[in-house]
């Protein structure tokens, strides 16, 4: 081959690679401006919940999740910012936004199976969709509760929210009555019934507590717990501690307002 084909050749290819540099560029560009949106997207939601506007919060998670439906971080996040609105709704709406709560972390689950995060949205998720419903409806929802929450727990042992939904799970089925809980067991195939102990439901919310010491509704889901058992002095320490607390979370000032007025009933 002669010395001029050779350098024709040399050409080409530079010309070709020259080519594909320029038709690649404008694509690396792209991706570079779809990550950098959607984590400002994420970053934006985290300042508006920290700000305790989660209708602004989901409004950015959802923006994220336009870009990409997948995004883990923004769909955990979408279904704590529901599971708020839900907590915060006075006009009949909670229900709706429990069921979007509960969609949001399903699609966690699937986009990160091994992270306790998801698990653990999705079991408090499905508890406040629970605590929403008649008694043999929270039946039929306590298994997925418990089997979420374990779930998460076994993947991280310090998920503070799973030790509470947990810790809820087992008072809320000792404080069913015993023909529903009878009902349940025999009827509707429900025998993790019979693991419910006041015990429990009182070492995974203290877990809660010790987990996130400034979390006030961990602190008055556990004197509940104390109430039930008839330990009103520790109930109402653990209420003074929880009005102490300052406002962190989107519904802490209605946990906050719960814990003051059960406080006073207690105080009388």
């Amino acid at each position: 081959m002669t010395s001029s084909c050779l350098s024709f050749l040399r050409l080409s290819r530079l010309a070709a690679l020259a080519a594909l540099a320029l038709l690649t560029a404008p694509l690396a560009g792209a991706a570079q401006v779809v990550s950098v949106t959607v984590r400002d997207g994420v970053t934006r939601g985290d300042e508006h919940h920290a700000a305790l506007r989660p209708a602004e919060a989901l409004e950015a998670y959802r923006g994220v999740l336009a870009t990409d439906s997948t995004r883990f971080d923004a769909l955990w996040r979408a279904a704590r910012a529901c599971v708020h609105l839900g907590m915060l709704d006075d006009g009949g709406e909670a229900g709706a936004w429990y069921e979007a709560a509960v969609e949001f972390a399903h699609r966690a689950v699937d986009a990160a199976p091994d992270s306790a995060r998801g698990h653990e949205w999705l079991a408090i998720a499905l508890g406040r969709k629970a605590l929403n419903v008649g008694p043999l409806d929270r039946v039929d929802l306590s298994g997925r509760i418990r089997e979420s929450a374990l779930v998460a727990l076994e993947l991280d042992p310090t998920a503070a929210g799973a030790h509470n939904v947990l810790g809820q799970w087992h008072a809320e089925i000792r404080r069913l009555s015993g023909l529903t809980r009878f009902t349940a067991q025999r009827l509707l195939g429900a025998e993790t019934f019979r693991e419910a102990t006041w015990d429990d439901a009182e070492r995974h919310l203290r877990q809660a507590v010790e987990l996130q010491p400034r979390a006030p509704i961990h602190r008055l889901a556990l004197a509940q717990v104390l109430l039930d058992l008839d330990r009103p002095a520790e109930a109402r320490a653990e209420l003074r501690r929880a009005v102490e607390l300052p406002v962190e979370e989107p519904t802490d000032p209605v946990t906050l307002a719960e814990a003051r007025a059960l406080l006073r009933e207690l105080e009388g």
